[in-house]
């Protein structure tokens, strides 16, 4: 039995007893029973008063959790009169216009990622709470007509092997995975609570296109390297086979001097070259140093004899400032060489011509340096030089510093570039403090 309902028959059989009770008291006095009857019919009517200002809301209230249960969030409730109950109504008929403006946001929100899901070139797939696919959007709709892409790519995302698990909300990321066609794949898969309860999914992308890209850059990256690191050193070599050709041909009485100065020179850097080509072809990357004790002096200075002849056709004056005692270090010499001709390259190409070098070493801290009286580096390059492919020269690719950064880094070495404020430009390198 409602409320309402038991309210109704309290009162109707509350005034039926008093109005028996006041027949057999008041039968013989007709005025009285009379009035009697009167404040009876005012009971009656507040009774029916406060039936509407109580009863009647709560019923209304009722109506209004119904419509909440069944998610109408049109139903609003109709003040009563009643200031209590009225405060009650604003706040349901606020609470209602909130739950219908989120449900109309939500609505607009899951349309427009449905929207871009689906004009996105990529693929969503989700399971229900026992693990089956349940949706799949247009475009993996698409894929999965084929049995080969469902095979090769969604039955093994879907079945992965045994791992740790990640917990709800959190990706695994399944990698790269070939599918037909050599398409490669990125996967990923991962868990969100619905309900709570945990339910799976999957983002599957298409990266053909860019694992393609990423090679072709990384190919291009190696054979750009390679060959500025050949054709540096081929250019000195060149220079200096070309002296000893022109003394050959002249006839020179000190050929014999030249050929034992430079050609010793010259074999001992084709080798170190070849070597270090070998060692970097062979793993596609720079390779660890091969650390054996180097004296600097002598291999600032074997390494600016190379270089000699091809900086003085450009009138380019070399310099030694080598420290004594002779500083030693646990390195490459391959590289390091690598390093400085590089460094004399540049320094070379700043100048033009009519300038000097100098090549220095260093005990504290124990290191090097090559500097140059060229045009210097502008001030706005500085935070870039080593940035990898960057030059400041219009048909420079920027491999020679990415190449020797690499160098130091693997090293462990300090190294810096700029221009003083005495004009001269420094390519400085050291060990400890």
């Amino acid at each position: 039995m409602s409320s309402s309902t038991a309210y109704v028959l309290y009162l109707t059989l509350l005034h039926l007893v008093v109005t028996a009770l006041l027949w057999r008291v008041l039968a013989e006095m007709p005025f009285l029973f009379l009035a009697a009857e009167l404040l009876l019919l005012g009971s009656v009517y507040f009774g029916v008063r406060l039936y509407r200002r109580l009863i009647a809301p709560i019923r209304l209230l009722g109506q209004g959790a119904a419509a909440l249960e069944d998610e109408d969030f049109s139903v609003k409730l109709v003040p009563t009169g009643s200031a209590e109950m009225d405060g009650v109504v604003a706040v349901y008929n606020n609470m209602i216009d909130q739950l219908r403006n989120e449900r109309v946001s939500a609505r607009q929100r899951e349309e427009f990622l449905d929207q871009l899901i689906d004009a996105a070139n990529l693929g969503v797939l989700l399971l229900d709470y026992d693990g089956r696919i349940a949706s799949t959007n247009e475009w993996l709709d698409r894929k999965m007509r084929e049995d080969a892409f469902t095979t090769a790519v969604i039955q093994p995302s879907l079945h992965p092997r045994p791992r740790q698990k990640t917990g709800a909300g959190k990706t695994e990321g399944n990698g790269i995975v070939t599918g037909p066609g050599n398409r490669r794949y990125h996967v990923e898969a991962g868990t969100f609570i619905d309900r709570n309860f945990e339910r799976g999914f999957l983002i599957v992308q298409d990266v053909t296109a860019e694992i393609v890209g990423a090679e072709k850059e990384a190919y291009g990256k190696v054979i750009r390297m390679m060959a500025h690191e050949v054709n540096n050193s081929n250019a000195a070599i060149a220079s200096v086979l070309d002296s000893l050709h022109e003394a050959a041909a002249e006839g020179d009485p000190e050929l014999a001097t030249l050929v034992r100065d430079y050609l010793p020179v010259v074999l001992n850097r084709t080798r170190n070259m070849t070597d270090f080509m070998r060692r970097f072809a062979g793993v596609i990357r720079l390779p660890t140093p091969d650390r054996k004790p180097v004296d600097l002096n002598d291999m600032l200075r074997a390494t600016g004899d190379l270089l000699a002849p091809s900086l003085g056709e450009a009138d380019i004056e070399l310099r030694y400032a080598l420290a004594e005692p002779a500083p030693r270090v646990e390195a490459d010499r391959a590289q390091l060489e690598q390093v400085i001709v590089n460094a004399v390259t540049n320094a070379r190409e700043s100048i033009g011509g009519g300038g000097t070098i100098v090549l220095r070493s260093t005990t504290a801290p124990v290191g090097f340096a090559i500097e140059d009286d060229g045009p210097g580096i502008p001030a706005e390059y500085d935070d870039r030089i080593f940035t990898p492919f960057f030059s400041s020269k219009p048909t420079g690719q920027g491999v020679g510093l990415t190449l020797s950064r690499d160098i130091l880094e693997g090293h462990g070495a300090r190294y810096g570039l700029g221009t003083g404020e005495d004009g001269w430009t420094r390519f400085w390198v050291g060990w400890g403090e």
